[in-house]
């Protein structure tokens, strides 16, 4: 009906238009019907202009889309079952060096590189196993056969027209950022060999500088012993003190190396180091006053005592150092500490990190001239000082101590007159039950079983002639193996006369284990003992259970020699 009185009114419409005269002779009816015409088509005129401004909003909607979506500044992958790309915007394929067209429809494992498949694996497996998003940096290859660093951010999408297992991956270029921190890590290697190479230049040439002194010393009185007999006696004294200041460089390496660790025992900290006060206080010059707090009974801990005192000492000497000539005071403290009140600024080793547990805490506090922060590292590194050429041993050894008893130390220090330096060492308490040594006269003096033959195994003539001597002096007679092979060859003939072993432990051919063990499958009861320039504790560490009947750790004086060899052809336990 309404349709029909439309048709009408456009008809009238249209012969009015064509016939003006027809105007004033229309009825009412068609004068409404007319009207409502006219009402229509400028609605249809008003919604035609809202269908324009919604088609340039969606066209307008479309490009913004375009441009958060296709020309996104990182990729965006949709993936489906069986890792199948769904939909990727422009910058995913411009990432992956593909064509859109080659990048949809195919499994995104085509682009990850061979090498990395195991992570990207893990990475999807992680991804539907947890339902929480995943991170992971990976190489990828494109069509240009070119390796890029990717982070891969992907999250799961719930399942919709049936299909499992989709998730959405963001894809940013990473490659820049991987350069740069390969060149700073092969920067930072360069600058550690560089200065591992500055440390090493500077310990050979403190060693060498000591080495050459001490040498000189024993070269000039042997030659004088040689020349004027009538001076032997003193010549040769000085030259065994010269030789015996040598030995104890390598013994202080050793030590800062952590490999001369000597037996230990629960001790109370106090009590041990209280003991070596007196040779701290007589090495401090007259201008520094030493406060010592160590109430007795202390900490107990598991320690070497000596090692201990001599860490004291170390600590105490470079205390006084460094008030330099003005009056000053050292104060040196022991008390218990928690783990977690140990500081974590100024740790050195930087790695050691303390265990949950108590620990014994030996402070040492000057009001020196401090330390510049740039070289609390150095400080501990052999023969770093600013004193003189062969200097620079103590606090190296403090740190061997404390890692050899599981220890570490805290500096804290700021450069400036009277700023002061602390420096906190830390050793684990003990559970163990402190035993008081009992009082005694000293150990009398071993005699050694002399007579029969004893087998010298050592690579160095020198030493094997040196040896031979000695124990021809002490009433046996020696037979002389220059490494393992010769040693077994030798025993097997003179195995009924050879009543001990005395052999190297680093060797050509066979080293002195291997040499034990073979000596030990011709004659099971064979005494043996071992020589080597290394700590007895660090030589144990490759015992395997092998049983030795002493050890001498070089060099070694004629009494020690003579104490190991009673030991080892003395009559034996049950």
């Amino acid at each position: 009906m309404r349709d029909n009185l439309r048709q009408r009114a456009e008809r009238l419409a249209g012969r009015m238009a064509t016939d003006p005269t027809l105007v004033g002779a229309i009825s009412a009816e068609e004068a409404s019907l007319l009207h409502d015409l006219q009402v229509h088509q400028i609605e249809l005129e008003i919604q035609n202009e809202e269908l324009r401004r919604a088609e340039a909003a969606l066209e307008a909607s479309r490009a913004r889309y375009f441009d958060l979506y296709d020309l996104a500044p990182v990729g965006y992958v949709t993936l489906g079952a069986g890792d199948r790309v769904l939909e990727a915007n422009l910058t995913a394929a411009h990432l992956l060096h593909v064509k859109r067209s080659a990048l949809v429809g195919e499994p995104f494992t085509r682009f990850v590189h061979a090498d990395d498949q195991d992570a990207y694996y893990l990475h999807r497996r992680r991804l539907f196993a947890t339902g929480q998003p995943q991170v992971v940096a990976l190489r990828t290859r494109g069509d240009d056969d070119v390796t890029r660093w990717m982070r891969l951010e992907a999250a799961t999408v719930p399942a919709s027209d049936g299909m499992l297992n989709m998730c959405r991956m963001v894809i940013s270029d990473i490659t820049g950022e991987r350069q740069l921190d390969e060149a700073r890590a092969r920067f930072e290697r360069e600058m550690q060999q560089a200065q591992k190479a500055e440390s090493l230049s500077r310990m050979a040439g403190a060693v060498a500088h000591h080495f050459n002194n001490q040498l000189a010393v024993v070269i000039g009185n042997l030659e004088l012993a040689m020349d004027v007999p009538a001076q032997a006696g003193p010549c040769l004294a000085d030259a065994m003190l010269a030789a015996n200041k040598a030995a104890s460089v390598s013994g202080l390496l050793l030590t800062y190396l952590g490999q001369s660790s000597g037996s230990h025992a629960p001790l109370d900290l106090s009590r041990a180091l209280d003991l070596g006060l007196a040779l701290v206080r007589a090495a401090m010059p007259a201008h520094v006053t030493l406060l010592a707090d160590l109430a007795v009974p202390g900490c107990a801990v598991n320690g070497n005592a000596d090692q201990l005192r001599l860490l004291l000492a170390n600590l105490a000497t470079n205390a006084w150092e460094a008030v330099g000539d003005l009056p000053a005071t050292v104060h040196i403290r022991v008390r218990e500490v928690a783990a977690n009140d140990i500081p974590a600024a100024g740790r050195v080793p930087l790695t050691w990190t303390p265990r949950d547990q108590p620990y014994a805490c030996l402070e040492v506090r000057d009001n020196g001239c401090g330390i510049d922060a740039d070289e609390i590292g150095q400080i501990f590194e052999p023969f770093f000082t600013h004193k003189f050429t062969g200097r620079g041993l103590g606090l190296p050894v403090v740190l061997g101590i404390l890692h050899a008893h599981s220890g570490g130390l805290v500096v804290e220090s700021r450069r400036g007159q009277e700023s002061g330096s602390i420096f906190r060492a830390y050793l684990p308490i003990s559970d163990e039950a402190v035993a008081t040594p009992p009082v005694s006269a000293g150990p009398a003096a071993a005699a050694v079983p002399s007579g029969g033959t004893v087998l010298v195994v050592e690579d160095e003539a020198a030493l094997r002639v040196s040896l031979r001597r000695r124990l021809e002096r002490l009433g046996f007679t020696v037979l002389e193996a220059r490494d393992g092979l010769d040693a077994t060859d030798i025993f097997r003939r003179h195995q009924a006369e050879i009543r001990l072993v005395l052999c190297d432990l680093t060797m050509p051919h066979m080293n002195g284990w291997e040499t034990l063990a073979a000596l030990r499958r011709l004659s099971p009861l064979v005494p043996i003992v071992l020589t080597s320039g290394y700590d007895e504790s660090h030589v144990m560490e490759h015992s395997d259970g092998r049983r030795l009947d002493g050890f001498l750790a070089k060099p070694y004086e004629g009494e020690r020699l003579r104490q190991v060899l009673a030991a080892a052809l003395g009559p034996r336990e049950s």
